[in-house]
């Protein structure tokens, strides 16, 4: 099992945090995994509930008595180290983040990203966060959302990829208004672990998915982006459309304290792109005409195309 499984595809999933009460994101994400009709086995945990949602509830992840391949953490940014320790020894191979309070804020919170990125690296999890909204994944086989968004998006070829959760959800509401569907959508936030890189080469393999969009306020390792962009966009004739955020002092700047990113110069990011072949757009509505376009035609196979306009 490729271990973007684990995150994507996942036969059961533990929502740590998990709760009833109104308002809160235990209850939202959980909800939401049930609406979306999921179809693995889900299991709340929360000490202090002996069912959430009707369901029966585990003080711990350890107290599960079945296997559990992902885990979804919901709780208070200082006890996510020692979740991922139980969840290492529960066996759980995948974990997501929702918590935030990390590198985004500075100071402790980026030790705290460190100890938290070498807890999950030492037991082979791979992590998605922290700070972060979550995935979902429409296929009919899994149809998961574990999530906080309000609603999961209809089924179609357009994989999201995005380093923002507010833009996550802005992209979707766009698409629900013109009707278009996903294959996945995948929050990154901080990228303590998992990063657009490992994405992009589960996304290449990835049958249901024919164009990938992604929301970047930063590139983790510009050689390694490149290459496995390439792959994506002239081997496997799959576009990749970029809203890249930072243009501006001002932007860069909002980026640096959303995720903690260093945003880097904006001309570097515009050669990378082009030596790519990944199209960089300016904004929502350019943004749409190109995945409008790419995800109901095939692309052309050669140059003999005359445009009449």
């Amino acid at each position: 099992m490729n271990d973007m499984e684990y995150i994507l595809s996942p036969k059961s999933i533990a929502v740590v945090g998990a709760s009833n009460r109104p308002g809160s994101l235990g209850l939202a994400v959980f909800r939401n995994i049930i609406d979306a009709g999921y179809q693995g086995i889900l299991y709340p945990v929360n000490p202090k509930a002996k069912s959430v949602q009707g369901v029966k509830a585990y003080p711990s992840v350890t107290e599960i008595p079945d296997e559990v391949d992902m885990a979804v953490l919901i709780v208070p940014s200082e006890q996510v180290e020692s979740i991922i320790e139980e969840s290492a020894r529960k066996g759980i191979r995948g974990c997501i983040v929702i918590t935030a309070g990390f590198k985004e804020i500075g100071g402790q919170g980026v030790e705290l990203e460190k100890r938290v990125r070498a807890a999950a690296r030492a037991h082979g999890i791979r992590m998605l966060g922290p700070n972060c909204l979550g995935v979902a994944n429409t296929n009919q086989a899994v149809r998961m959302n574990a999530t906080f968004a309000r609603k999961m998006p209809k089924t179609g070829n357009i994989a999201l990829v995005s380093q923002s959760g507010a833009m996550c959800v802005a992209i979707l509401d766009y698409a629900a208004g013109r009707n278009m569907g996903f294959s996945k959508f995948v929050s990154i936030g901080n990228k303590a672990d998992i990063n657009e890189i490992d994405l992009l080469r589960y996304l290449e393999k990835d049958p249901e998915t024919q164009v990938i969009l992604m929301y970047l306020e930063d590139i983790v390792d510009g050689a390694a982006f490149m290459e496995v962009s390439r792959e994506i966009t002239m081997k496997a004739a799959k576009p990749i459309l970029a809203l890249k955020s930072g243009r501006s002092p001002e932007g860069a700047k909002a980026a640096a304290s959303h995720t903690g990113s260093l945003a880097g110069s904006d001309a570097s990011y515009d050669a990378i792109f082009r030596q790519s072949g990944i199209l960089r757009v300016e904004g929502m509505t350019e943004l749409f005409h190109y995945v409008e376009g790419f995800s109901h035609q095939p692309l052309p196979r050669g140059n003999r195309i005359a445009i009449v306009t």
